[in-house]
């Protein structure tokens, strides 16, 4: 409802007071006498305590009333009549004779309001405490008076804004009852209006605050005045970075440019468009087209009041009253004039034109054309910062680090007449730099430059020198004051802030002190102003100081999410912005050719790729199509599409390098060499899948002697012996067959390799490998012995139980004879493998126990022999007799210590050089107890080091004086733990564990502490020879022949020690050294033993008892596993084939073969097992007549053949073109037609860039780029590329393989990279990734860039290519998109592309089609078109938020996306290849059928 105001005059029939329960009667009915005991009663102030005044402080001003604008009214006037029989008086007469001016009005709380058909009835009460209730009958009301009564006056309504509240800033409600003093009737007014005070928000905190609270006075402004606007507008969508570039301001072509404004302003002409924009940009500085125009003082724009009032959020309208007001509904305001305050209006704005259209021309067009007109010598005002400032007539721009020069260059370029002072910041006490007087330095920046350049990184240096310090109690005032930054103390005539998205927070340091620079104009340049959401733009109004956002963020978010309808408004008023497709006729730009490089994985990256794709579907729960595996897969379920995610970035990432991502690093092992070739990635995947199939061997292995363990445990059946005989014997002899093969091919690698160690038993180090294959191939035998040693022995003991069961063999028959003597030659057999086995471990503690023997017998070398002590002679020196006395003490300790070190050291050697096993003649028969009996042993010798440890320890503090707090403590807790092991009243489970031999230790440490606790009476040698020098001191200055005889005897003492002190400093090294030889010797030993326990463990009986009956559970997983382990040894023993058959033909790189059988050549084909080769459909045809090889005749398998793939070596070049391939999803089963146009590109350029030879391949897409480099060099003298990959690590691999091709290169993001590429000649490209901010960079002097993937969000990939197809740009560029055919990456492309041109093909289908009715062929796609794409694509969403966090991340691909990007080219290959399948399948299958047939009627021929 609008505002309004009501009045009626109604006869009052009688009246009556109540209490103020209702509960009695305080004055009878009657006419006007109780309604005047009412009003005389209400007026009384009695009760009422009075209200406090606040004191107003002398020379302060009162604060201002605001005045109260009427938006509902209603009176309604109670007329009495003289008497209950007289007529009621005519309204007009009424209102004729009233008059309230002078009268008191008595306040009234309405709690009720009745009408029937006699009347209306009304109950009117006091606002404070227990007060009466007046009750009166009346004539009828008209019911929208009442209504309008009810909505302002009601008691729940009113109670709450009697009093000022904080839910009710802004409105002001009032109820009361006021008598009329005319000469001729009695009337009383109820009065209810409702006002507002002007300039006041319905927001107590100037903006809503949180979603759930209701604001009342909100409530009534939409009320009084409804936001048509508002209503109008859609607030649901969420906001997309669509809706700010769509509300800029983009300057009509039609607009008048005076030409001779633009004459000879810079060196360089401006477009059209830029002319456009220029002439908006001084409008916005409120200059216009003429430059005599200028409406500034010497003072300022500051200093000039604007009269204009600012009407941006507020419209007129009219108050109850008919009065004019305006309204703001944004705020919540309604205000009788809108404000006049001027420093609301922004001079600027923000500059967004798209990247590479020319920003800083624009702007140094702007510089040169406004500059300050005229300069004050004195200070100016500055009203941000309220303290008087230095104007300056120079424009200070703000840019990032890495566009410094660029700046500089530009300016001197186009602008030679500026001059240019780089600001570096104030000189820190860190810095070298002579810090200049404050005063001259802003009085150069005031008037020597025209142009003063700092970067974001001193602005974030220099915030304490801009911000004022806090306020803080101090006893002193302060002695020296803070400086202040220059640049706050300057009045700028203009600050630019370049790629301003980076104070898009405004909370950080660089943010707040440009938001505080004080200046005439701002402006806010950035081409993407937009990296995370809508809140960016927040911090540009800040920096703006746009009113009143720049002071209330609040309002911002209400904005947004409430009034968006006022958004287009801000932005197309304040930011300008073109776009290429807008200007492309005015922008005379050198064409860009984008050309898509398809190449094809060699077949070694194909293998690795294929198997990842495998593991990928496998963990997903797909087939290769991308088909469900499971009725119950959810391709929602949160899991399954990070999974897809994770994989997808592995696959693409693998498609650069095999090398590239932290899961395929660890997949191919890191290594010594940080970059591996093709060849060095093979001979890895061989060599991984060499040990898979070395331990799937040995897993089928166990699984078959299990099997046959079951079956020889199988008491009910008497031939159980013979069945678990047959299949160990099946074990041992695949077991020979490996062991035989694993020799042979250690033999070869150690005849390849002179450096290979030999077996010689004497060479101490000969288990050490001189290469890591040796090591290998050892292993691998090691695995096949310890197979056969276990079905060596097995078998010997079926030998045994087959001899030994009567009922099976009768005693001394001659069957019998011949199974003892089996028995005896395989356990033989299994001796010498156990010998084998064992030979090197026993080899490396024997060669130990020999040096240990040699010591102890005195051979070459002897054990450190300690040095005896001879005591002191006692020669009779008063004063060196108290060191003899010491001395002798010490010694007796020494002497102890050393006894039981010799002691010790003695038992420890017995126990090292014992045989491994007892007999003299090496390994002798085990019993399976071996490493349990050495355990005995081991736990002593534990101890027995320890304890020499501990002792040595302190025989070192003997001689040295130094401590030994952690061997005293390592001993004190050794010693408790024993005693809890040895304490029979605790529990089992509460003693430690890990305790060795505890009785032992408790003797050892008895002995060591009893040692010990004579420490600190006796001393130590050093201790004894200080205590000596300082009586030699004494005695040679003491004078006396007594003295001097003194001091002979004690230099004699202090030379006895320090030989004692010596000897043993040595002896006690020595001894480290033998522990040390004691410590290696007990682990050869513990390991030698170890190995044999294991050994013995491996042919340990299956089960202490016979089953009663055959276990078929345990068979059937028995059986199950070998099953599985059979399959998946046969596709390992497939796959090495594979691996091997590249490796001999020439790592792979080979073209189609020709299948023996048909006669054809194939891409796509089988290998088998024995290494030959046929098409895929031949073999078909084939198997369903004989399972054998078509060549060698070997018995084939269907775990026997291996897919293969042989790729021709062809790459395709295809100029992009208008029409994009279509998809298909899942649940699209339609055939995905695709309909790509693309121009004539010389085939025979692929056949020069594959032609140029490379020292070493690092795989198909780095070794093309390398040529393709090369070419480049070779082919265009000069030229420059731009290298983009979305992955970092992929450009540290690339790196790597640029050095080895000899290219140079810089790295955007190190140290001065872009000057060097830029004037270094030896620098052929600059590598740049997704990550690295590249924002405003300018690299026009490259002509070639080259996108190393496709990318799904195009707009990352056009943050480089803006880099160099920009203004400026004075040769052709071209744009080389590098794709892996067949892989995720072709699904990727087709998937941006059509993505891209989905617009462009709404607008241009009706010309396409025309296109395509005139000619079979249609014409390229246009560049206003692709340009048309770039924008949508670049204005689609943030840079950030395409961007996955992190390192190593890469593009965000959502959810929707990931199938189509994993197996949208699968599932098209799919349905190419099954129709060229079956128009040629007849053809070779009827060609395969009669060559075989040829080929068996020879055989046949031959056998017979």
């Amino acid at each position: 409802m609008a505002p309004r105001r009501e009045h009626v005059v109604t006869t009052v029939f009688s009246t009556h007071v109540k209490s103020h329960d209702q509960t009695s009667i305080l004055v009878e009915a009657g006419a006007f006498t109780p309604t005047r005991w009412f009003l005389e009663h209400g007026a009384r102030d009695d009760d009422e305590p009075p209200k406090k005044r606040r004191r107003v402080q002398q020379g302060e001003d009162p604060t201002p009333v605001a005045e109260e604008i009427p938006l509902f009214d209603v009176a309604i006037d109670l007329h009495f009549p003289e008497s209950v029989n007289a007529t009621s008086a005519p309204p007009s007469a009424v209102l004729e004779d009233v008059d309230f001016e002078g009268s008191p009005s008595l306040p009234v709380l309405p709690y009720g309001i009745e009408t029937d058909q006699y009347g209306t009835r009304l109950r009117l009460g006091l606002p404070r405490g227990k007060k009466p209730v007046l009750l009166i009958e009346c004539g009828k009301v008209p019911e929208k008076i009442l209504a309008l009564f009810r909505s302002i006056a009601l008691r729940d309504q009113l109670s709450a804004t009697t009093s000022r509240q904080q839910d009710r800033p802004a409105s002001l409600i009032s109820c009361s009852l006021t008598r009329s003093v005319g000469p001729t009737f009695t009337v009383v007014r109820l009065h209810a209006s409702l006002k507002w005070r002007s300039g006041l928000s319905a927001f107590p905190a100037g903006a809503p605050v949180g979603g759930a609270r209701v604001y009342p006075d909100y409530q009534t402004l939409l009320d009084a005045y409804p936001d048509a606007e508002r209503e109008a507008f859609d607030h649901s969508q969420a906001f997309t970075p669509q809706d700010f570039y769509e509300s800029v301001h983009a300057p009509s072509k039609d607009i008048d440019t005076p030409e001779h404004l633009y004459r000879d302003v810079l060196e360089s002409d401006l477009y059209p468009f830029q002319k456009r924009a220029v002439t908006w940009m001084l409008n916005r500085e409120s200059v216009g087209p003429s430059r005599d125009a200028s409406p500034f003082t010497d003072a300022g724009i500051q200093d000039k009041e604007d009269p204009t009032p600012d009407t941006r959020f507020f419209h007129r309208v009219m108050d109850a009253s008919g009065q004019e007001c305006w309204v703001n509904h944004l705020q919540g305001i309604v205000s009788r004039k809108p404000p006049q305050d001027g420093a609301a209006r922004l001079s600027g704005g923000l500059l967004a034109e798209e990247m590479g259209l020319g920003k800083t021309v624009e702007l140094m067009a702007l510089v040169a054309l406004n500059t300050r007109p005229r300069m004050s010598f004195g200070m100016v005002f500055d009203r941000n910062s309220g303290i008087k400032v230095s104007p300056s007539k120079a424009t200070l721009i703000v840019t990032p680090t890495s566009l410094t020069q660029q700046w500089k260059s530009e300016l001197e370029r186009h602008a030679p007449a500026l001059n240019i002072f780089h600001y570096q910041g104030i000189a820190t006490g860190h810095s070298k730099k002579k810090d200049r007087a404050a005063a001259t330095v802003i009085r150069e920046l005031c008037e020597d430059y025209d142009v003063v350049i700092t970067t974001y990184q001193v602005l974030g240096r220099e915030i304490h020198f801009a911000e004022d310090p806090p306020d803080r109690a101090m006893r002193h005032a302060r002695r020296h004051e803070r400086r202040r930054s220059p640049l706050v103390q300057i009045e700028w005539w203009r600050v630019v802030l370049d790629e301003a998205q980076m104070v898009e927070s405004g909370v950080t340091a660089a943010a707040r002190v440009a938001c505080r620079l004080p200046r005439v104009h701002s402006w806010a340049v950035s081409g993407t102003p937009l990296r995370k959401d809508v809140q960016d733009l927040l911090g540009l109004l800040i920096f703006l100081r746009y009113e009143p956002f720049a002071n209330n963020g609040k309002l911002w978010s209400h904005l947004i999410h409430n009034h968006r309808h006022h958004f287009r408004k801000i932005f197309s008023e304040i930011a300008l912005r073109h776009t290429k497709a807008q200007i492309r006729d005015e922008l005379q730009l050198p064409p860009q050719k984008r050309v898509v490089v398809t190449v094809p994985f060699s077949v070694i990256e194909q293998q690795n790729y294929t198997e990842l794709f495998d593991q990928m579907c496998e963990e997903v729960g797909l087939n290769k199509n991308g088909e469900p595996i499971r009725d119950d897969w959810d391709p929602s379920d949160p899991r399954t599409t990070e999974t897809m995610r994770s994989w997808l970035v592995r696959l693409r990432q693998t498609c650069l390098h095999p090398q590239v991502g932290g899961k395929n690093r660890k997949a191919l092992g890191r290594g010594t060499n940080p970059l591996r070739t093709v060849a060095q990635v093979l001979e890895l995947m061989i060599e991984q899948n060499e040990t898979s199939l070395r331990t799937e061997e040995r897993t089928l292995a166990a699984a078959s002697l299990q099997r046959a363990h079951i079956l020889g445990n199988n008491q009910d059946d008497q031939n159980r012996s013979r069945q678990a005989l047959e299949i160990y014997e099946s074990v041992l002899s695949d077991s020979e067959k490996l062991v035989q093969e694993a020799r042979s091919r250690l033999a070869v690698a150690k005849a390849a390799d002179p450096g290979a160690s030999s077996d010689n038993e004497n060479e101490e180090d000969s288990a050490t490998e001189s290469t890591p294959l040796i090591g290998r191939l050892k292993s691998n035998l090691r695995t096949a012995l310890q197979v056969q040693h276990q079905a060596a022995f097995h078998a010997a003991t079926s030998y045994y139980q087959i001899k030994s069961n009567e009922s099976l063999t009768k005693a001394d028959s001659d069957e019998f004879k011949q199974l003892e003597a089996k028995e005896v030659e395989l356990y033989e057999a299994a001796k010498m493998m156990r010998k084998e086995l064992m030979q090197e471990t026993f080899r490396k503690a024997e060669s130990f126990m020999r040096r240990l023997r040699d010591l102890d017998a005195g051979k070459e070398k002897k054990f450190i022999q300690l040095p005896k002590v001879k005591d002191l002679p006692s020669t009779g020196g008063i004063e060196s007799r108290r060191i003899v006395e010491k001395s002798d003490e010490l010694f007796d300790v020494i002497r102890e210590q050393v006894a039981v070190l010799k002691e010790w050291r003695s038992k420890m050697t017995d126990f090292l050089v014992k045989p491994l096993v007892d007999t003299d003649e090496g390994l002798a028969e085990i019993t399976g107890d071996e490493y349990e009996d050495s355990t005995k042993e081991q736990d002593e010798l534990y101890v027995y080091f320890d304890a020499f440890k501990a002792v040595h320890a302190d025989l070192n503090a003997l001689i040295t004086n130094e401590g030994t707090p952690l061997i005293d403590h390592e001993v004190k807790e050794a010693v408790k733990r024993a005693k809890w092991v040895l304490n029979p009243d605790l529990p089992e489970d509460q003693k430690p564990e890990g305790v060795h031999a505890p009785q032992l230790t408790l003797d050892l440490y008895t002995i060591r502490n009893k040692l010990r606790s004579r420490r600190n009476v006796v001393g130590s040698i050093r201790s004894l020879i200080q205590e000596a020098r300082s009586l030699e001191v004494t005695s040679q200055f003491g004078g006396g022949s007594r003295l001097v005889t003194e001091g002979a005897l004690i230099q004699g003492h202090i030379d006895a020690l320090q030989a004692v002190f010596s000897a043993y400093t040595k002896a006690l090294a020595g001894l480290d050294k033998e522990l040390e030889l004691f410590r290696t010797t007990q682990n050869q030993r513990v390991e030698f033993y170890k190995q044999l326990q294991d050994l013995s463990d491996s042919v340990a009986p299956y089960k202490d008892e016979l089953d009663p009956s055959l276990d078929h559970d345990a068979l059937a997983i028995a059986m199950h596993k070998e099953e599985q382990s059979s399959s998946k040894l046969r596709q390992l023993q497939m796959k090495d084939r594979f691996l091997t058959n590249l490796r001999e033909e020439d790592n792979g790189q080979s073209g189609p073969r020709t299948c023996i059988i048909c006669i054809s050549t194939f891409e796509r084909g089988v290998l088998t097992i024995c290494g030959h080769t046929f098409c895929k459909e031949c073999l078909q045809q084939w198997f369903q007549q004989k399972r054998s090889c078509p060549t060698c005749k070997r018995k084939l398998g269907a775990h026997d053949l291996h897919d293969i793939t042989f790729k021709p070596k062809e790459m395709r070049l295809q100029e992009e073109s208008a029409e994009a391939p279509s998809s298909q999803s899942p649940g699209n089963t339609a055939t995905a037609s695709i309909k790509s146009i693309y121009s004539d590109v010389d085939s025979r350029l692929m056949d020069e860039i594959k032609s140029i030879d490379l020292p070493t391949s690092y795989g198909t897409k780095i070794d093309t780029l390398g040529r393709h480099v090369h070419w480049i060099r070779d082919n265009d003298p000069g030229a420059k590329s731009i290298i983009f990959s979305q992955y970092r690590e992929f450009l540290d691999v690339l790196g790597g393989a640029l050095r080895d091709f000899k290219i140079g290169f810089a790295r955007l993001g190190r140290s001065g990279a872009v000057e060097k590429f830029r004037n270094d000649a030896s620098i052929d490209c600059l590598l740049l990734d997704a990550k690295t901010d590249s924002s405003g960079l300018t690299l026009v002097n490259a002509t070639h860039v080259f996108v190393c993937e496709p990318l799904i969000q195009t707009a990352v990939e056009l943050q480089a290519i803006a880099r160099v197809h920009r203004i400026g740009q004075t040769r052709p560029t071209t744009v080389w998109m590098y794709l892996i055919n067949e892989t995720v990456e072709e699904a990727i492309y087709e998937t941006s592309v059509a993505r891209r041109l989905a617009h462009v093909q709404s607008r241009a289908q009706g010309q396409l089609e025309r296109q395509k009715s005139r000619c079979a062929t249609p014409a390229p796609l246009q560049e206003t078109a692709i340009d048309a794409a770039n924008s949508e694509e670049l204005q689609s969403a943030p840079l950030t938020k395409l961007l996955v966090a992190g390192r190593s991340g890469g593009e965000m691909v959502a959810n929707d996306d990931l199938w189509q990007c994993l197996f949208g080219k699968a599932q098209k290959l799919q349905h190419s290849a099954a129709a060229q399948q079956e128009i040629g399948r007849h053809l070779r299958a009827e060609a395969a059928e009669a060559r075989a047939g040829a080929q068996a009627d020879v055989i046949s021929a031959f056998a017979s």
